[in-house]
């Protein structure tokens, strides 16, 4: 009597693909075989787009998507920084296209180091 590890007995435990009958004529119909697996979720929810940083002029801008709810409602988002991240409070009421400056953030610039601008849209 030989023993089975319980490597083995995962392998063995597993569902396995049916394989057609072959035809009296020849060889199985040309079916994929494939393992029939659950769908967990057909539709998810939206993605937030990434953060992107842009130079306008001599500074460095920082667009953050947020939310419509994180605009009406107010935020404490993380946005990243050169070198880091910081924290950014968000007011309610905030609408696409305002700017917040996030002092000594070593951003660089032409002239060495200077803000960051961080400019919110939403989504």
């Amino acid at each position: 009597m030989t023993t089975m590890t319980w490597l083995e007995r995962e392998y063995w435990s597993q569902p396995r693909p049916v394989v057609p009958a072959s035809r009296p004529g020849g060889s199985a119909p040309a079916v994929p075989i494939t393992l029939i697996t659950p769908i967990t979720a057909i539709t998810s929810a939206p993605t937030a787009p990434a953060a992107r940083f842009e130079r306008q002029g001599s500074e460095l801008v920082l667009i953050v998507p947020i939310t419509a709810s994180e605009a009406r409602h107010g935020a404490l988002v993380m946005v990243p920084a050169p070198g880091t991240s910081v924290r950014l409070r968000i007011p309610p009421g905030t609408t696409t296209g305002r700017r917040f400056q996030v002092p000594r953030v070593s951003a660089p610039a032409p002239d060495g180091f200077g803000d960051l601008t961080v400019v919110v849209e939403v989504y």
